[in-house]
């Protein structure tokens, strides 16, 4: 069980900041409501590490938590590379 919190903990961080990132380089926002958006992270990481004690094991667990934040960066790189970024 404490594998299973620690893998939570620290794998759940960069997926909900890329998660972010990902809906703040798709949509175009106003500069003054990029802080605000940033401030989602913290309800989105403890709902992401709550959501992740639903996967049964821990390799799956630490997959799931890794590939969400690999395709995240992925969609990030594409949308810059593209010029489709909202900014």
């Amino acid at each position: 069980m404490v594998s299973r919190s620690f893998i939570a903990m620290f794998l759940s961080l960069p997926a909900s900041i890329i998660l972010i990132g990902v809906f703040l380089t798709a949509t175009p926002t106003i500069p003054a409501l990029r802080f605000p958006a940033l401030l989602l992270v913290f309800p989105l990481w403890v709902a992401i590490a709550s959501a992740s004690y639903l996967i049964k094991g821990r390799i799956a667990m630490t997959a799931m938590l890794l590939s969400v934040s690999l395709v995240g960066f992925g969609a990030i790189s594409l949308l810059k590379m593209s010029g489709l970024d909202g900014a």
